[in-house]
């Protein structure tokens, strides 16, 4: 797990273990309510399947219809080891990939 983050080498030698388990740790234990519902506004969650149920079943306790995208990852895996498939997803969840797609195939945006 530690060497996904580039833990002992020098791809990313300013992760620091503590801030790894500050990370994971806070995502387990932030209080939140349960059943948050913005009028107008979606939740996405990126679950990590190999993460447990414990991430499935907080994120359905604490939001109303969320948008679940599942990875057979690591918590943070998707982020750290391909970023950018992480960005496209960030992007959808935006709409900005659908966005970006049109115009591409719009030759007179």
């Amino acid at each position: 797990m530690l060497s996904m983050f580039g833990m002992g080498t020098t791809r990313m030698a300013f992760v620091k273990r503590e801030s790894i388990y500050n990370q994971f740790y806070s995502d387990l234990i932030t209080p939140l309510e349960d059943g948050i519902d913005v009028k107008d506004t979606r939740i996405h969650c990126f679950y990590a399947e190999k993460m447990g149920k414990i991430y499935l079943n907080r994120y359905k306790k604490h939001f109303v219809n969320p948008d679940i995208r599942r990875y057979p990852m690591q918590h943070e895996e998707l982020l750290a080891c391909c970023p950018q498939k992480w960005a496209s997803e960030v992007r959808d969840c935006c709409g900005m990939l659908a966005e970006e797609q049109a115009q591409k195939s719009n030759p007179f945006s």
